[in-house]
């Protein structure tokens, strides 16, 4: 949709993105998602995300498991059906275990649950991650026992498992990166960047996890004036012009707001998500 161009056959002048959502209508019928019975639904999250079964509690928080060295809870909609994890939801979660936990926290919940975007949120030092179930895996557990997914040993069975299990899970990329205000070579007024320190994208090839680097990379897309709901493109940034700019992602400073949010992607379509306050481009507050 980025590069759509005016006449049939995507051809002739190209037409400028402009913002838009995505919405699904009339596909959830969570009412089939009640009918799995808890411990049927928490073996099966637990397994989804290769975590350990160990049941255990902190702060008085009943917790369903350990996933690299942090505490999983499974959340539980059979008490809680129409409730959503929001911001506040997880600061009451912080309040309450937040110094007795680890650097990490994992709650798993169906992907409507979550009422915020980020792939996770920090207070006092603690991340507290979101492992989002696609409704399509839920689907699945209603029509066949659940077992272990199986990964595809073979990168050509990666469409075939698409078709059989609704496999759209995604394993978001590590980023690391800069931000700052500065001139660049040629200009004369200094410009926000954002400079890609780092990429790190896993895949599943023959059987095995490949890790890759910065070839992975695929583009980065930038809401400059985040409204903490709705990500509104203002402008994205592909692979190969931030790599011809020694890997800055250069955008003008004028239009950032209080916070931006930066969507990096990877070849396979996975996305890491971050949130970018004003302050961090060392920006002076925007005036009341």
């Amino acid at each position: 949709m980025l590069n759509l161009k005016k006449e049939i056959g995507n051809k002739g002048k190209p037409l400028t993105p402009r913002p838009f959502t995505l919405y699904n209508a009339g596909l959830y019928d969570f009412s089939t998602l009640k009918q799995l019975p808890r411990e049927d639904w928490r073996f099966f999250a637990l397994q989804l995300f290769e975590c350990k079964d160990e049941p255990h509690t902190i702060g008085g928080l009943k917790l369903d498991g350990k996933r690299r060295g942090g505490s999983v809870l499974v959340y539980d909609h059979h008490d809680n059906p129409d409730a959503k994890i929001d911001e506040e939801a997880i600061l009451s979660i912080h309040r309450r275990i937040g110094d007795k936990i680890s650097r990490q926290f994992y709650i798993i919940a169906p992907r409507h649950t979550f009422a915020f975007q980020q792939d996770y949120l920090t207070f006092d030092g603690v991340r507290y991650y979101a492992l989002r179930i696609p409704y399509s895996f839920i689907n699945e557990l209603h029509r066949r026992e659940f077992s272990a997914l199986q990964q595809p040993q073979d990168e050509t069975a990666v469409n075939d498992l698409i078709d059989a299990e609704g496999f759209d899970f995604i394993q978001p990329p590590t980023v690391k990166y800069k931000t700052g205000l500065k001139k660049r070579p040629g200009q004369l007024r200094k410009e926000a960047y954002i400079k890609l320190e780092s990429f790190e994208s896993k895949a599943r090839v023959r059987g095995g996890l490949e890790s890759r680097g910065m070839d992975a990379f695929s583009m980065l897309l930038l809401d400059l004036d985040y409204n903490g709901e709705v990500f509104q493109l203002h402008t994205h940034l592909y692979a190969k012009d931030i790599a011809a700019a020694d890997w800055h992602a250069w955008f003008p400073a004028e239009n950032i707001g209080e916070k931006i949010m930066a969507v990096f992607m990877d070849i396979y379509g996975n996305e890491a998500t971050q949130i970018i306050t004003r302050d961090e481009f060392k920006l002076p507050a925007q005036e009341e």
